[in-house]
């Protein structure tokens, strides 16, 4: 797992400058483990081996008081003022699978007959769900946008938090004002310095879709 822990050495490297300076989310953040813990996942969720690296070794911590309306405890993660993605601890991620594998009001939930088993959703931007394909080793991330088919953002988790860490610099250089205060529009230089640099990462087609899952277009 060295690409892993290689690319979340750059993602909380960015995360942490930028949270200091900027950040509006007090001890909302993810922590590298000081030793490997049981992340007390709900057994009916499947992780593949990076989505399971990724809780025994990284901490989701969530504030004092931040919890969300499914009672959930989640990081922030804030790129610049334009997005943040809220993932939630791991010991909450079924709650997070409501309404997208499971339906329901209450115990026992249906499962989605239109719902593959194996995608797990381990945050999300703007209520749209961001999803791992646990069947496979790579952990390939996808999203969906207001119920749409899901598409791909990152061959692996490694790569979509290499993509996080590289948006989260360019935000940091812009002093977090990555969003046009009067037009309310993403600014053009942050369009210019990031989309280029997440082509070369993940290819046109995923960098295309991680900026329009984001909502920088």
């Amino acid at each position: 797992m060295d690409v892993m822990d290689q690319a979340m050495a750059s993602f909380l490297k960015w995360q942490d400058q930028y949270n200091e300076a900027y950040g509006l989310f007090k001890e909302q953040d993810i922590r590298p483990l000081a030793e490997f813990c049981d992340p007390g996942v709900d057994i009916r969720i499947p992780l593949s081996p990076e989505l399971q690296h990724f809780y025994t070794r990284y901490e989701i911590r969530s504030g004092a008081d931040n919890i969300t309306s499914l009672g959930m405890k989640s990081a922030a993660v804030e790129i610049g003022d334009a997005a943040v993605l809220f993932f939630p601890k791991p010991e909450h991620l079924f709650r997070q699978q409501l309404g997208y594998r499971w339906l329901g009001t209450g115990e026992p939930y249906q499962a989605s007959p239109s719902w593959l088993p194996e995608h797990v959703v381990i945050a999300n931007y703007n209520d749209d769900p961001l999803i791992v394909d646990t069947a496979s080793l790579a952990s390939p991330v996808y999203g969906r946008i207001d119920g749409s088919e899901a598409f791909p953002l990152g061959d692996s988790l490694a790569d979509f938090f290499s993509a996080l860490a590289l948006l989260i610099e360019a935000a940091f250089a812009m002093e977090g004002n990555v969003t046009n205060e009067e037009t309310f529009e993403i600014e053009a230089a942050f369009v210019e310095e990031v989309r280029p640099k997440l082509m070369q990462l993940l290819g046109e087609e995923k960098a295309e879709n991680v900026m329009k899952y984001l909502s920088f277009y």
